[in-house]
């Protein structure tokens, strides 16, 4: 969601600050400012709404002094709408100490915080929740604090909600301070110079080492060095690890935009989780699961949010046809408040391209102060969840711009397949059953490739579907979840409305809709036992004059009568083992979504009031 970047000792600052917040975009905003201190340690504060373009051409027409020192910081409105009056930085002061923060998460208890702070003299400008700190930490720093860090400190004990901010002080130039509980921020160490970010990603190119605070940690920089302090007020160490980010800096590639690319990276990634996770004598699953006693599991939640939570339901679908072990996968922001029973043998699941979804992190970290063990799936094995876990399995997506999901929803579903055969091989599985399975996957390449070489029949239902302002998207099985994600897809991207039900579940309500209007997406694979069911479907959308299309093979378009076919705008898929059918049948749906939002010229990367990572409730 929002993004911080902050810089000390560095006479660059400035434009360090603007370039991190460039390569922040991915995550969402619809605000943008900078703050530095100036000559004479005064705040210059520049703000826009809108891209961040704005924010570069009003730095343009408004330049700060040279500093050594900057803040700065994309924002995603939650706590009043995207103003320049509501953009970060935000200042407050008492007596003599006064500060600038950027902020993400929420602080739930501001106006409690507010309505104790405006009788003291607090000049509330905007309508945020992020305005609160800056008074609050000065208001501690009067009173008693002896240092900023302190101050700080005393400053976060008085706040409920998740957040991660970096506070600098006016007239303390080359001085930071941040600190983190339940969002990211990390500390980029340079050559005299240090620095602040939520993502890494806004440091590539200016350092590779990095302290990833934990929660409650406050870190203060300078260009002299970092020094940490615990929540207990303890001066700790933290580990510093080194990321090769250049891979991250690759750019588009020639391809129109990231998700475009992201897409078409597939079946590399597909190729490198196999590598990476199988043996290839054998043809055995080797996840590394860390000391993990699979044999012993007797239960699993999976826990997830929206794309991840599709992939989940896929992963349940074969863990308990192949390790006949009971799966709940259940939404993260609902989970984490029903006070779950935890059953004995049970394990842990969290899915997170991430690594850092709020309601995801909030309820793994209820799950393990229950006993419970945890593994994550995870394509950023720095995050929070995956130092939370006792085991991670990488996706090994590689960094994905695009807010819509593509590779690291393909990777997740690659990875808890291979988990089914692994856990079921722990539970008796023989080998030659496992290595079936596994040489399926190894199609799985080939297949994608194939795929995304031909997209005619996509462009020509792209034209179908275009005046559309609301779509069915129907799957029986293991496609019912990648039903659910094609209508996420398109709405996501395009903004037609959509939604998704396993088909079973037309009669029951949502065939109310069907008219001459409504396109009805069906996949189908001839390979599940269950396409005569589909036919079904497809007939009651037909008798109702529904626009139907169906996503099938060969096989399964052959079984088509004469007048259903003419109905009918069929999407090829090649015929493949039901166990590959959902990372099949998901490509063509996320070549659909891209089609249809191009053809529509909405923002493709970058859709409106969406996140890359929602980190907060």
């Amino acid at each position: 969601m929002c993004g911080i970047v902050g810089v000390v000792g560095n006479t660059e600052a400035q434009s360090i600050v603007l370039t991190g917040l460039q390569r922040l975009e991915y995550r969402g905003y619809d605000s943008a400012g900078i703050a530095s201190l100036g000559a004479q340690g005064q705040f210059q504060t520049r703000k826009a709404v809108g891209k961040l373009q704005s924010l570069l051409s009003e730095v343009e027409a408004n330049p700060l002094s040279a500093t050594t020192t900057a803040i700065g910081h994309t924002r995603w409105a939650t706590h009043g709408s995207p103003t320049t009056a509501n953009a970060h930085p935000h200042q407050g002061k008492f007596g003599k100490y006064g500060f600038a923060v950027v902020h993400n998460g929420i602080i739930e208890n501001y106006q409690e915080l507010r309505a104790e702070l405006t009788p003291h003299g607090a000049n509330f400008l905007s309508e945020t929740d992020t305005e609160t700190i800056p008074y609050v930490i000065a208001d501690a720093l009067s009173r008693s604090s002896e240092t900023v860090a302190m101050a700080v400190r005393a400053a976060t004990s008085k706040f409920r909600g998740s957040f991660a901010f970096v506070a600098m002080q006016e007239g303390e130039p080359d001085h930071l301070t941040g600190t983190r509980r339940g969002a990211p921020l990390c500390v980029g160490i340079g050559d005299k110079a240090n620095y602040f970010a939520s993502d890494p990603l806004a440091l590539a190119g200016i350092t590779s080492k990095f302290i990833f605070l934990e929660d409650d940690d406050i870190a203060s920089i300078s260009p002299q060095g970092v020094q940490i302090m615990d929540g207990t007020g303890k001066i700790v160490e933290r580990p510093i690890k080194t990321l090769d980010l250049s891979t991250d800096l690759a750019g588009k590639q020639g391809f129109k935009h990231f998700m475009l690319k992201e897409i078409h990276e597939q079946p590399a990634v597909v190729s490198k989780l196999l590598q990476e996770y199988t043996t290839t004598d054998s043809l055995q699953p080797k996840l590394p699961m860390n000391g993990l006693d699979l044999k012993s599991i007797t239960y699993i939640n999976i826990i997830a949010c929206g794309t991840a939570s599709y992939a989940a339901m896929v992963g349940k679908y074969f863990i308990e046809q192949f390790a006949r072990v009971p799966v709940n996968v259940e939404v993260a922001s609902e989970f984490r408040y029903r006070n779950p029973p935890y059953p004995p043998g049970g394990l842990f699941v969290a899915v997170s391209q991430s690594g850092e979804t709020a309601d995801t992190l909030a309820a793994l970290e209820h799950a393990k102060a229950a006993g419970q063990k945890i593994l994550v799936f995870t394509n950023v094995t720095t995050s929070s969840m995956a130092r939370a876990a006792d085991a991670v399995i990488d996706l090994m997506a590689g960094r994905e711009i695009a807010v819509a999901s593509t590779k690291a929803f393909t990777a997740m579903m690659t990875t808890l397949s291979l988990f089914s055969l692994q856990l079921a091989a722990a539970r008796g599985m023989p080998g030659k059953d496992i290595a079936v399975h596994i040489n399926a996957l190894r199609t799985l390449p080939n297949h994608i490739t194939n795929q995304l070489a031909s997209t005619k029949q996509l462009e020509a239902v792209v034209e179908q579907i275009l005046p559309a302002h609301s779509m069915l998207y129907l799957g029986r099985g293991a496609l019912a979840p990648i039903a659910f994600e094609g209508a996420l897809k398109i709405k996501e991207i395009s903004y037609i409305h959509a939604e998704a039900y396993a088909s079973g579940e037309m009669k029951h309500g949502p065939i109310a809709l069907v008219d001459k209007h409504l396109p009805v997406v069906n996949l189908a694979t001839s390979t599940d036992g269950l396409f005569e069911k589909t036919v079904s479907n497809l007939k009651e959308v037909e008798a109702r004059h529904g626009q139907v299309i169906l996503i099938t093979d060969s096989e399964g378009e052959s079984k088509l009568d004469n007048v259903t076919r003419q109905n009918t705008s069929v999407i090829n898929v090649p015929t493949v083992p039901a166990f590959i059918a959902p990372m099949v049948f998901t490509i063509p749906l996320q070549v659909l979504a891209y089609l249809t939002a191009t053809a529509k010229g909405t923002d493709v990367d970058q859709p409106r009031n969406l996140a890359k990572s929602v980190t907060v409730e």
